[in-house]
């Protein structure tokens, strides 16, 4: 399976999923006519956010410096297990909910490591670039005579980190940061 696509970031610099990003997904589909079928993704991307008004209750004692503006490149790799609601001979409807990690690096507009500026983070603020990910999926497709498929697919990543853009505490938004992603796939069969 290859898809091509963007990718949306919303967090503490960003409060809509706007400014996508190219994405590039390889996958690789298993058990392709059942009800149930898995999945194992490759995603590689990038985010962007920027808040230039951002308002943040700093810290007295210690210089508050947070970036205003920052770039993320990932890839993550998740398993899914895909539910066809709608299942015909040559089109499906589908539901998918898989568990997987991104990797995520956090840059400013210099290109510098943001992880590395303590600085730009509450006091004792530190975070691994690696988190887990629950991504959730809707999508169809349609298979051609030749058993080609052409589909699109949306949905979350619904990441477990509140880093992406690299701040959490000195955040304006609660919750974790998130992901939708959008994409055209093509689904090319294999004979073994």
């Amino acid at each position: 399976m290859f898809g091509l696509g963007s990718s949306h970031y919303k967090g503490d610099l960003g409060s809509s999923y706007a400014s996508g990003q190219i994405l590039l997904t390889l996958g690789l589909k298993l058990n392709n006519q059942k009800r149930f079928n898995s999945n194992l993704i490759l995603n590689i991307s990038s985010l962007r956010g920027n808040e230039l008004d951002y308002l943040f209750e700093g810290s007295t004692t210690v210089p508050a410096t947070p970036n205003e503006s920052f770039r993320t490149n990932y890839f993550s790799l998740h398993y899914e297990a895909q539910l066809n609601l709608i299942q015909r001979d040559r089109f499906k409807l589908y539901l998918a909910q898989g568990i997987g990690i991104i990797r995520y690096v956090p840059k400013d507009d210099d290109s510098n490591d943001l992880a590395s500026q303590s600085n730009t983070r509450a006091l004792g603020e530190d975070y691994r670039n690696i988190s887990i990910m629950l991504p959730t999926q809707l999508g169809f497709i349609y298979t051609l005579n030749n058993d080609y498929g052409i589909g699109i697919q949306t949905g979350f990543l619904n990441t477990l980190t509140d880093y992406l853009d690299n701040i959490s505490t000195w955040g304006n938004r609660e919750g974790n940061d998130n992901v939708w992603t959008t994409k055209v796939q093509l689904t090319i069969p294999i004979r073994l």
